[in-house]
C-alpha cells in the first residue's frame, strides 16, 4: 500500500513505510502512535482520524477499529453498516465510500457496535468470543476491502482472556500466514521506538507463536518495509499547528523573521503535538511566541542554532579551507537533489548519500564539524533534530553475550533524527574476539531500517579508516569515496592563531614576548609533531596551562588590575622550545679545533653552506631536510665526536629541533626472538627523534639466513622515510665492509652522504695525546709525548701484523688511561710528604716500554 492521501495527512505519517502488496499486517510504531497529527488543512486529529483517512483514501471500503475496551468499534457509517449485514450480497447492501462524519474530538462521533461501558472494564468473555468471530469473519472477506486498526496493540494483545488466547492465536496465526480475503489489512499500533522491541514484547506474552515467528523472521532478514515509524512532529507540521491556533486563538509571534528558527527549535525538543498544543494555547492568552517564551515554559531544553550561525561559525575558524570548501559542495548537491525531486525530476537517481566518513589527526575539527553536518542536515530538511551522538567502540562492543547488538541499537536509537559519530571506527575490525563484526552488521541493519532517520559519521586516521571500510562490502557501499573528508593538521601559523584565539576568549591578553614566544613553541610542536598530534586539542591545553601560570603569577582579585601574561607565564615543559640554538659558527669553530680531520672538516662546512642555500631557495618540497650519512673509516678516528657536532650544526640550520646523538649497535636494535626486532628499532629511533640516531659498525646488521639484522634493517628504512625532517641516521664503520653493506640494502641509505675518516698521522696522534693528558689536568715532562708516540707507533705496527685494525683516537685514550695507573702507582709509593706535589706531574717512566710490553 503506498500512503498517498490528502493535504490533511502531516509529512510523519505520509513518510511511514506501507505493507507489501498481499502482506496483511501493517505495523506502526513509535511515539507518534497516541499523539495527535496536524495536516496542510491546519486541523488538529487523532491518530484514529487520521488512519482512517489514510485508509478510506487507499481505497479500503470497511474500516473497523478494536481495542482494549472497545471490542469492535467504527468511526464512519458506511463501515458499521457492512459489517452488520456481511452475510448479505454486496449488491442489496449499498457501500458508503464517501461516508465519513465531521470528527469533533478524539472520540467524538465514534461508533460501538454495543455501548461502551460507563467505566474501563475488562472486556468479558463473551466480549472477546465475539471480537475474535468478528474480526476474523472480517479480515477473511473478499468481497470487502477492509482493514482492521488496532490503535494500542500492546494492552490488546496482553489482556485477551486466558480461555480466549488460543482462538485468538490461531486466528492471528491465520492473519500471519497470508490467510486473508483479498488485500485485508490488520493495522497494528505499537509505542515501542524500536521494531527490535516490538518483536520482544510479542515473544514475551508466549501464546503468540507464529505472530513472533512472523516478525522475528521480518527482522532477520532486515526488512522495515511492514513497518513505519510514527514519531514526533516535524517542523511542517508544527508550522500547520502554530499556524492553526494563530488563526483561532490569537496567538502571536514576536518575530516574523525568526519563524524559521522558532520552527527548528520546535521540532528539536522530541515533543508531541497534543503537548505542543496545550502549551502554544496557553501562550495564545498571555504573551508573544518566542524561543525564550518557550524556553519560560520548559519547552525548549535542546538548544539548536540559527542556521546563519553555523556557516558564519564555520567561516570563522581558522584554516581548515579543504573541509570548507567540501562542505559548500556537499551542501549544493544535497540541494540540487532535493529541489529536482520535488520538482519531480531525477526519480529515478538515488538520493543523495548522506553518511560520510572524516579522515585526519585528533585535533583537527572532525566533531565539531560533524555538529555542523548536523546543523546542516536539519536545515536542510533531511534530519528532524540534527543533534550528535559520540560513541566509541566501548559504546557499541560488549563482552556479554547478546549485549553488543542491545548496546550498538541501543547508540543508534539515541541518534536517531541526528547523526551517530563513531571515532576511530576501525577498532571495531580490529577487535581479536569478533564482537566489532557483531557491532557492525547490526550498525549495518540499523542503517538500512532507519535510512531516512540516521546518518553516521565514521573517523580516524586516513589509512586505518580504508582498511576498516575494505573489511566489508556494506561498509563501503555507504560511504561513498566522494563523501570521504580529509582534515589536514593546521599549519604553524594557524596553530599560533588557534592559541592566542583561545586566551583572547578566556579574557587574557598576551604581552608581545609572549605572542612571539608562542609563535615559536607552536613552531617548534609542529616541526616535531608525531603521527597523533592533537592539533587544536594541544592548543586548548597549552592555553589552560598558560592561564594556570598567569594565575598564579598575578592573583588577580576581583578588583584588581587585568595584567597580561607574559612570556614569564609559559609553562616550565614548554621553555625547552624557546631555548637558543649555539650558532652555526661556533659549532664549526669546535669542528676546527679537532686535531686533524681536514677532509672531513672540510666536507663539513660545504654541506652545511648547500643546506643554508637550500633554506635560501626553498625549492624542495615538503622543506630543506638534513641528510642520512655514512661515516666510513678505522674505529676512533672521531666519527662519534662528528657526529655530536652535525646534530649541533643541523639545530643551528633549523634542521633538527634537537640535534642531539643517540648512539647505538646491533644489539639495541635486534631482538632473541621474532617479534622483539621491530619494536625494539622503533624505540631506539623515536629515542632519537629530532635529533641524530648514531649506529656503530652497522654492517653488523647485515646478517645471514633467519638472522633478525635484515628486519631491524628495514624496520629502520621505513622509518627513516617516516620522519624525514626529523631524523638523521649516522651509519658507520670500516669503509669495505659498509660498501657491502649499502649495496645489500637499497633504500635512502644508499642515497647518503659519505664522510671518509681517515686514519691519524703520528704527529696527530701526539696532539691527541697531549691534548687528553693536559684535560685531564696533568703536566709532563719533555720526553713523555716521544715515549707516548714510539709507543703507538709500536702497536700500530703490530696490529698491522695480526691484521687488526688499529684504534686511533681510542688507543690514545687507552694508553692515557694506562699512563694514569702507572703514575697512580709510582706516587703512592713515595714518602707521604711528596706524593701531593708529584701528584699530577707525568714522567717518561709512565709511559709504559713497547719493547717491554
Amino acid at each position: 500500500m503506498t500512503i498517498d492521501s490528502s493535504g490533511a495527512v502531516p509529512a510523519r505519517l505520509t513518510g511511514a513505510r506501507g505493507p507489501r502488496p498481499g502482506e496483511p499486517l501493517w505495523i506502526l510504531h513509535g511515539p507518534g502512535v497516541d499523539d495527535r497529527f496536524v495536516g496542510a488543512d491546519m486541523h488538529v486529529r487523532s491518530a484514529e482520524e487520521m488512519l482512517w483517512e489514510v485508509l478510506h483514501a487507499a481505497g479500503y471500503e470497511r474500516i473497523v477499529f478494536s481495542g482494549y475496551r472497545d471490542a469492535v468499534y467504527f468511526r464512519d457509517d458506511a463501515s458499521r453498516d457492512l459489517t452488520r449485514a456481511p452475510e448479505q450480497d454486496s449488491a442489496r447492501q449499498p457501500r458508503r465510500r464517501n461516508a465519513m462524519r465531521h470528527f469533533r474530538g478524539p472520540f467524538g462521533d465514534t461508533m460501538l457496535l454495543s455501548e461502551p461501558p460507563a467505566r474501563p472494564r475488562r472486556p468479558s468473555a463473551s466480549t472477546d468470543t465475539e471480537r475474535v468471530r468478528m474480526l476474523d469473519g472480517i479480515m477473511v472477506d473478499a468481497a470487502i476491502s477492509s482493514a482492521v486498526v488496532v490503535p494500542n496493540a500492546e494492552t490488546w494483545l496482553e489482556n485477551i482472556q486466558p480461555d480466549m488466547r488460543r482462538p485468538f492465536a490461531e486466528m492471528i496465526g491465520r492473519w500471519s500466514a497470508g490467510v486473508v480475503g483479498g488485500g485485508n489489512v490488520c493495522v497494528l499500533l505499537f509505542s515501542q521506538p524500536d521494531f527490535g522491541a516490538i518483536v520482544e514484547f510479542v515473544r514475551g506474552q508466549r501464546y503468540l507463536p507464529q505472530l513472533t515467528d512472523k516478525l522475528a523472521a521480518l527482522e532477520a532478514r532486515r526488512s522495515g518495509r511492514v513497518a513505519g515509524h510514527l514519531g514526533f512532529p516535524d517542523e511542517a507540521e508544527l508550522a500547520g499547528l502554530l499556524h492553526g491556533i494563530r488563526l483561532r486563538h490569537g496567538l502571536r509571534l514576536s518575530d516574523w523573521n525568526a519563524l524559521p528558527h522558532l520552527l527548528r527549535v520546535m521540532a528539536a525538543q522530541e515533543i508531541p503535538v497534543k503537548v505542543w498544543e496545550r502549551v502554544l494555547r496557553r501562550i495564545a492568552g498571555r504573551s508573544a511566541l518566542s524561543v525564550d517564551v518557550l524556553r519560560e515554559h520548559g519547552v525548549a531544553e535542546v538548544a539548536v542554532a540559527d542556521a546563519r550561525d553555523v556557516w558564519r561559525k564555520l567561516d570563522e575558524m581558522v584554516g581548515m579551507t579543504s573541509v570548507k570548501e567540501f562542505l559548500a559542495r556537499h551542501r549544493y548537491v544535497l540541494e540540487a537533489s532535493i529541489a529536482l525531486r520535488a520538482r519531480g525530476v531525477d526519480t529515478d537517481a538515488e538520493p543523495a548519500a548522506l553518511h560520510l566518513t572524516f579522515t585526519g589527526n585528533p585535533g583537527t575539527g572532525k566533531t565539531v564539524v560533524a555538529r555542523m553536518v548536523g546543523e546542516l542536515y536539519r536545515d536542510l530538511g533531511l534530519l528532524r533534530r540534527g543533534h550528535v551522538v559520540e560513541a566509541k567502540v566501548e559504546d557499541l562492543v560488549s563482552s556479554i553475550p547478546g549485549g553488543t547488538a542491545r548496546q550498538t541499537s541501543a547508540r543508534v536509537r539515541e541518534a536517531l533524527d541526528g547523526v551517530l559519530f563513531i571515532d576511530e571506527a576501525y577498532r571495531l575490525s580490529e577487535d581479536p574476539h569478533g564482537l566489532g563484526i557483531q557491532a557492525i552488521d547490526v550498525l549495518l541493519t540499523e542503517m538500512e531500517n532507519h535510512r531516512d532517520r540516521l546518518v553516521v559519521i565514521i573517523a580516524g586516521y586516513a589509512g586505518r579508516i580504508d582498511d576498516f571500510l575494505a573489511t566489508n562490502q556494506g561498509l563501503s557501499g555507504r560511504f561513498p569515496r566522494g563523501n570521504r573528508l580529509v582534515f589536514p593538521d593546521y599549519t604553524p601559523e594557524e596553530l599560533h592563531e588557534i592559541l592566542l584565539g583561545r586566551l583572547r576568549g578566556q579574557g587574557i591578553e598576551c604581552a608581545d614576548d609572549l605572542v612571539t614566544a608562542l609563535r615559536t613553541v607552536t613552531n617548534a610542536l609542529y616541526r616535531t609533531k608525531s603521527a597523533d598530534f592533537a592539533n587544536a586539542r594541544t592548543m586548548r591545553e597549552l592555553a589552560a596551562e598558560i592561564r594556570r601560570e598567569w594565575a598564579g603569577r598575578t592573583r588577580l582579585t576581583r578588583d584588581g588590575e587585568i595584567m597580561p601574561a607574559t612570556a614569564e607565564d609559559v609553562p616550565a615543559h614548554y621553555r625547552s622550545y624557546l631555548a637558543e640554538q649555539q650558532p652555526l659558527d661556533e659549532v664549526l669553530a669546535e669542528l676546527d679545533q679537532l686535531t686533524g680531520l681536514k677532509t672531513v672538516k672540510d666536507t663539513v662546512r660545504e654541506l652545511a653552506a648547500v643546506l643554508e642555500l637550500r633554506k635560501l631557495q626553498e625549492h624542495e618540497p615538503g622543506g630543506v631536510a638534513a641528510p642520512h650519512m655514512l661515516f666510513l673509516g678505522s674505529p676512533g678516528t672521531g666519527k662519534t665526536t662528528v657526529a655530536g657536532l652535525l646534530g649541533k650544526a643541523f639545530a643551528s640550520l633549523g634542521l633538527l629541533y634537537r640535534g642531539h646523538v643517540v648512539t647505538t649497535t646491533r644489539g639495541d636494535l635486534v631482538g632473541e626472538y621474532v617479534g622483539q626486532t621491530a619494536p625494539k628499532t622503533r624505540a631506539k629511533v623515536l629515542e632519537a627523534l629530532d635529533g641524530v640516531l648514531l649506529i656503530d659498525e652497522a654492517y653488523e646488521l647485515a646478517g645471514e639466513g633467519n638472522d633478525f639484522g635484515s628486519e631491524a634493517v628495514a624496520e629502520l628504512i621505513t622509518l627513516m622515510e617516516q620522519y624525514r625532517g626529523r631524523l638523521v641516521v649516522i651509519a658507520a664503520g670500516y669503509p669495505d665492509r659498509m660498501d657491502d653493506f649499502v649495496r645489500s640494502n637499497s633504500g635512502v641509505l644508499s642515497r647518503a652522504e659519505r664522510l671518509y675518516f681517515a686514519d691519524y698521522e703520528l704527529p696527530e696522534l701526539r696532539s691527541i695525546f697531549i691534548a687528553m693528558v693536559e684535560e685531564m689536568g696533568y703536566e709532563y715532562e719533555p720526553a713523555v709525548p716521544a715515549r707516548a708516540v714510539r709507543w703507538l707507533e709500536h702497536d700500530r705496527a703490530l696490529m698491522a701484523r695480526q691484521g687488526r685494525e688499529f684504534a686511533n683516537a681510542r688507543t690514545v685514550r687507552n694508553l692515557v688511561a694506562t699512563v694514569e695507573r702507572r703514575l697512580a702507582v709510582r706516587v703512592l709509593k713515595l714518602p707521604v710528604q711528596e706524593r701531593r706535589a708529584k701528584a699530577r706531574l707525568v714522567i717518561g717512566a709512565d709511559v709504559p716500554d713497547p719493547e717491554a710490553s
